[in-house]
């Protein structure tokens, strides 16, 4: 069996606390699964969806990916720093089949010893000119037997499984820091003005792209920034005064401040879009 490890400092440590409790429910419930399925710390969209809290989905792998404690990567998630503190998959795999393989030798070893107390019985049952047939029945030998390997299922026969156990594994996309300049998608800026009416994006904006030009290393490193920004805007929206006021002129001003001049717009990028049915 293998153990998901938790640090008795979790408690209060900064990414935690800024995940929050529902995320760490997640978090919790996605490692142990992971070391139970020796995934070595990545978790498929399907089963972070299907563990997270219900009200929640997907906020909770955003909260974590925004924490530092996961990674997004292609189909689904990676826990950040796994092979640092959780058992690596191929040294859990080599002690489960080393496990395995004393208990088969145990039972190989009394099989025998039987077998032994079988035969002496036979000799022995010759007396007075007469044979005593033993009813018991021989124990079959390591040869005889054809018991399945209990490591792989009884249907995938043993190439197909030692050719899927040796492909090469996927590819996984490459994150990257944020670039200079960078901007969210038009329709992101607009989605969040729906979802997140009282945030300042203008404002959030500069203060998400100082933050993560900031961050030293691999810290700083990001698979999707549009994603990033959405769990900022939303993260930002749990602080927000509950009555607000925006100018576009002051956002526009802003952006030309940062990036030169924008385009005369006839509308608010940031407000968000009427929708005629």
């Amino acid at each position: 069996m293998a153990w998901f490890k938790v640090d008795d400092q979790l408690a209060f440590n900064s990414k935690v606390m800024l995940a929050g409790n529902s995320a760490m429910g997640l978090w919790v419930r996605a490692g142990s699964w992971s070391s139970a399925q020796l995934t070595n710390g990545f978790i498929p969209a399907h089963m972070a969806n299907a563990m997270a809290n219900a009200m929640a989905n997907p906020c909770d792998s955003d909260a974590l990916v925004l924490a530092g404690l996961w990674d997004a990567v292609e189909g689904g998630f990676q826990f950040h720093d796994w092979a640092d503190f959780q058992p690596d998959a191929e040294a859990e795999k080599e002690k489960r089949k080393a496990t395995q393989k004393a208990r088969s030798d145990a039972g190989k070893a009394g099989a025998a010893a039987r077998w032994a107390k079988e035969s002496k019985g036979k000799s022995d049952g010759k007396r007075n000119g007469k044979t005593h047939e033993s009813h018991g029945k021989p124990m079959a030998t390591e040869w005889q037997t054809d018991a399945p390997d209990p490591t792989r299922p009884d249907h995938v026969s043993k190439d197909t499984y030692e050719e899927a156990s040796q492909a090469p594994p996927a590819k996984k996309k490459r994150g990257q820091r944020i670039p200079d300049g960078w901007m969210p998608d038009g329709d992101l800026i607009t989605a969040m003005a729906q979802e997140c009416p009282l945030v300042d994006q203008q404002m959030e904006h500069r203060k998400f792209a100082d933050y993560w030009a900031a961050q030293p290393g691999a810290k700083g490193v990001k698979l999707d920034w549009n994603a990033t920004y959405r769990n900022w805007i939303r993260r930002a929206s749990e602080n927000a005064p509950r009555t607000g006021n925006r100018s576009t002129d002051r956002m526009r001003a802003g952006y030309e401040a940062m990036s030169g001049p924008a385009p005369r717009l006839d509308h608010d990028p940031f407000a968000p879009k009427e929708i005629t049915v």
